[in-house]
């Protein structure tokens, strides 16, 4: 299982072993580099301070080495050598230090840029040279510079304390790199742990939200801005799932209430004929089978809302003449009307549209069966289908004094009725749901409004 955890303190780590290693080995670097260059700076004194003591005299090499000066290369343990040469190799002049032995004279630079190498002492001691060539002064104060007296100088100096000295700098170096790696090891995944805690505790309190606490709600403002919009997102997760729930609380109450009856009806019908068997008469029966007609209609109904749910009420589009189709589904309707005396408008126009004719023909009937029934005796209604701006519409609008504004997004939810209008077994409050559910699998759009004059309109639309 990945976790984000683990995942940031291995990269952190990594992250900061390289920075740690990269910088220990820049500081490392540049302490050795400073050192050298110290170092080699005052070794370039010690043979700038042997030239300017060598002259030429009478054409000769001469020498102006005071004795405070020569005990400087000396001594049982010497640690300096110096020794030159002129420009035919021939060695002039060394330092008491080297005895018989000469000092290894390698490629040479200038006064100003002199060569330096590491050199091995006549003890077999590690040292530091330098090297260049000079000019030497001559005996009038002037500068000889003709080739034949130019001179080599090289100046070795003892570096073993040198190299100890820079020895002891990497160990604390290194010492001080493997505090900070075990600082690291130890302070990253506490840092993590804390940095993360908002995050655990998020989601800790998930976890603990069931069915039963869907109110809950994330305290956002309390959290790091970077679980501000999660939280924000959960909490609006939470509030479309408690609406949900308390949608399929609501349509198992009212499924319970509506079968309710018909069940009771039944029962009693069912010991009637038990109890008094001989004054058993056929109107029980056609009671009996309007029951189960009515219960029939409910489930039918809810098994094509969860088919449209579950995404298995696939309409197939073909071109429709509309208005014949309306025409003709209005057919069976208008003797209820007229028995009702209401008053009809019909204005259909030609118009053709693609949809599934029999998906079609059902959201039509659940669209006049509701304005029949629902609408006040004496009322309109208004059946229209026209065609504007190349957009195509179906509006069937009914005269009622029964529903208020916030009843309108109500209409199409299941098993809802006014309670005025759950008298009476002819509406189970599913047909406006199921044609909502059907006009989407084919591809038409059903909308309502209430409007002016206490009309409530229905249009049917493609999406």
């Amino acid at each position: 299982m990945i976790s984000i955890r683990r995942q940031l303190t291995r990269d952190l780590m990594f992250a900061l072993l390289v920075l740690l290693g990269a910088g220990l080995i820049a500081i490392g670097a540049a302490v050795r580099w400073a050192l050298t260059d110290s170092f080699d700076a005052a070794l370039r004194a010690r043979a700038m301070t042997v030239t300017a003591l060598t002259e030429i005299e009478a054409g000769q090499v001469a020498f102006d080495f005071s004795a405070d000066f020569l005990a400087a290369y000396g001594g049982a343990n010497p640690r300096n050598y110096f020794e030159l040469w002129d420009s035919a190799g021939v060695a002039q002049k060394r330092s008491p230090s080297l005895g018989g032995a000469d000092l290894e004279a390698k490629a040479m630079g200038t006064a100003e840029h002199p060569k330096y190498w590491n050199a091995t002492l006549p003890n077999h001691r590690p040292g530091r040279a330098v090297g260049f060539l000079f000019a030497p002064t001559l005996s009038d104060g002037t500068t000889g510079p003709s080739a034949t007296r130019e001179l080599r100088v090289v100046t070795v100096v003892d570096r073993q304390e040198f190299d100890e000295t820079l020895g002891g700098l990497l160990i604390g170096i290194t010492g001080c790199g493997a505090v900070l790696l075990v600082a690291v090891f130890l302070v990253v995944p506490r840092v993590l742990r804390r940095g993360l805690g908002p995050l655990e505790h998020l989601g800790e309190q998930a976890a603990q939200i069931d069915a039963a606490s869907l109110a809950t709600r994330f305290e956002a403002a309390a959290l790091p801005a970077e679980l501000q919009p999660i939280a924000g997102r959960l909490n609006d997760l939470l509030a479309r799932l408690e609406v949900s729930f308390e949608r399929e609380r609501r349509f198992s109450a009212d499924l319970a209430h509506e079968l309710r009856t018909p069940l009771a009806e039944l029962r009693l019908a069912a010991e009637c004929a038990l109890k008094w068997p001989e004054s058993r008469d056929s109107a029980t029966d056609r009671e009996t089978l309007a029951i189960t007609k009515h219960m029939e209609t409910i489930v039918t109904h809810l098994l094509a809302l969860a088919r449209g749910e579950q995404g298995q009420l696939a309409g197939r589009a073909e071109p429709l003449a509309l208005e014949q189709l309306v025409a003709e589904v209005w057919r069976p309707f208008a003797a209820r009307a007229e028995a009702r005396n209401l008053t009809v408008h019909l204005a259909v126009s030609p118009v053709r549209a693609d949809a599934d004719p029999a998906l079609m023909r059902s959201i039509l009937v659940n669209l006049f069966d509701n304005a029949v029934a629902y609408t006040l005796t004496g009322g309109e209604i208004e059946i229209m289908v026209e065609q504007k701006d190349g957009r195509v519409c179906v509006r069937v609008a009914n005269t009622t004094d029964q529903l208020e504004p916030t009843d309108v997004a109500k209409l199409f939810d299941r098993f809802w009725r006014k309670e005025t209008a759950r008298t009476g077994g002819e509406h189970v409050g599913l047909g406006l749901s199921l044609a909502r559910m059907m006009a989407l699998a084919t591809g038409w759009r059903l909308s309502a409004a209430l409007e002016a004059g206490g009309k409530l309109a229905f249009k049917l639309q493609p999406a």
